[in-house]
C-alpha cells in the first residue's frame, strides 16, 4: 500500500510540473585573451547566464541572472539578477514592465542597454505598430520616448522620438531585402550633437557572404567619445570593436563611440567544417578618446576562425590595428584569442 501511495503522489508531482509552464535557458562563455594594443598584455574572462521563464495564460516573468569574471584580479563566484520582466496583453495593448534591456533603431547609437523600472505600451493600428517607452520612471530627463513601425512593401521602417526640449532625438530606420542584397540604415538626429548615421549592405556570391558597413558619429558632439559609449554594438561581427558585444569580448580595444568613422567590408565562407571571417576596416578615432591622445585614422584587420565543437562554438582570432601615428604607436599591435561558447 505504502509503495502504491508513494507512486501515486510522485505522479501527482510530475503531473503538476508537467502542467506548469516553466523553463529554464542559459549560455556560458570561457575565453583568453593576449592583447598587445594599448599594452593590455593577457586576459581571462569567463561568465554564465540563467534565464528562468514563467507563464501564466497571456502573462509571461522573465528572470535573468549572470556571473561576471572580466578581469583576473576581481573574480567572484556571485550570480547577480540583470533583468527581470513581466510581459502581458490587456486587450489589444501589449506590455513590458521591470527591469530590461533596450535599443535604439539598429542600434548605431545605443544597443542593448540596461533599463530600470520600464515600461512599454503597444498596439497595432492598421499595418503600423505604435506605442511608448519610459525608463527610470521618468525621473531622469530624456527618459521617455514614442515609436511607430511598420512594413511598406517588404521593408520595415520605424520612427522613434525623444521631445524632451535638451536632450532629445529622432531615430529612422529602414531595413529590408532587395533581390538577394540586404540593406539596413539608420540615422539618428541629436538636440546634443550627437549624431549617428548607419549604413550596411550584404549579400552572398558563390558560397562568399560579402557585408559593407559606415558609421559616422558626430565630431562636434562633447563628451561623445566616451570608452564606454554603446559598447555591445559590434560593426560587421568585429572582435577588435565592441568591448561589451557577446557579453565581453577580451580582445576588444575600443568601442564604436571613440570613433567618427568606422568604414569596413567583412566576407566569410565555410572551410573545412569551420566558417572563415576576415574583416578589413578603416577608421577615424577622436581625439582623447580613452585609447587616442589626438584624432587618428587606423587600418583594422581581423581573421575570425568558428567552429562546432563538443556542443558547443569554439571561436579563434586574430586582430591588428596599424596605421597609428607615434603619439599613438601602442595602438601599432595585434590582438589574439579563443573562446568557446555554449547554450543549454
Amino acid at each position: 500500500m505504502m509503495k502504491k501511495i508513494m507512486i501515486a503522489a510522485v505522479a501527482a508531482t510530475m503531473a503538476s510540473v508537467s502542467m506548469a509552464d516553466i523553463s529554464i535557458t542559459g549560455d556560458a562563455y570561457i575565453a583568453y585573451a593576449d592583447n598587445g594594443i594599448s599594452d593590455v598584455n593577457t586576459k581571462n574572462a569567463k561568465r554564465v547566464n540563467i534565464n528562468f521563464k514563467g507563464k501564466s495564460g497571456a502573462t509571461t516573468v522573465i528572470a535573468s541572472a549572470r556571473g561576471d569574471d572580466q578581469d583576473v584580479d576581481t573574480r567572484t563566484s556571485k550570480l547577480s539578477l540583470h533583468q527581470f520582466y513581466i510581459t502581458t496583453k490587456v486587450g489589444p495593448v501589449d506590455i513590458k514592465a521591470g527591469d530590461f534591456y533596450g535599443t535604439v533603431g539598429l542600434g548605431a547609437f545605443s544597443k542593448s542597454e540596461s533599463k530600470t523600472d520600464a515600461l512599454m505600451l503597444s498596439t497595432k493600428i492598421g499595418p503600423a505598430k505604435v506605442g511608448v517607452y519610459t525608463h527610470d520612471s521618468a525621473t531622469k530627463t530624456g527618459s521617455t520616448d514614442i515609436f511607430v513601425s511598420t512594413k511598406v512593401a517588404g521593408t520595415t521602417v520605424k520612427l522613434q522620438h525623444n521631445a524632451h526640449s535638451a536632450k532629445g532625438w529622432t531615430n529612422l530606420m529602414v531595413k529590408g531585402t532587395f533581390n538577394g542584397i540586404s540593406v539596413a540604415a539608420e540615422n539618428h538626429d541629436s538636440k546634443e550633437n550627437k549624431d549617428v548615421t548607419l549604413i550596411h549592405v550584404g549579400g552572398k556570391v558563390a558560397g562568399v557572404n560579402w557585408d559593407i558597413a559606415q558609421l559616422k558619429n558626430d565630431e562636434t558632439a562633447t563628451g561623445f567619445a566616451s570608452a564606454k559609449n554603446n559598447s555591445k554594438l559590434a560593426p560587421l561581427g568585429s572582435m577588435l570593436i565592441g568591448k561589451g558585444a557577446r557579453g565581453g569580448t577580451t580582445t576588444a580595444a575600443a568601442n564604436v563611440g571613440q570613433f567618427s568613422k568606422i568604414l569596413g567590408l567583412a566576407v566569410k565562407t565555410k572551410l573545412a567544417g569551420n566558417t572563415v571571417k576576415a574583416i578589413f576596416t578603416k577608421n577615424t578615432l577622436f581625439a582623447g578618446a580613452a585609447i587616442s591622445t589626438v584624432e587618428d585614422k587606423v587600418t583594422g584587420m581581423e581573421l575570425i576562425l568558428t567552429r562546432p565543437l563538443s556542443g558547443g562554438m569554439l571561436t579563434a582570432n586574430l586582430g591588428k590595428v596599424s596605421g597609428a601615428n607615434t603619439d599613438n604607436d601602442v595602438l601599432n599591435a595585434t590582438n589574439k584569442g579563443l573562446r568557446f561558447d555554449v547554450k543549454f
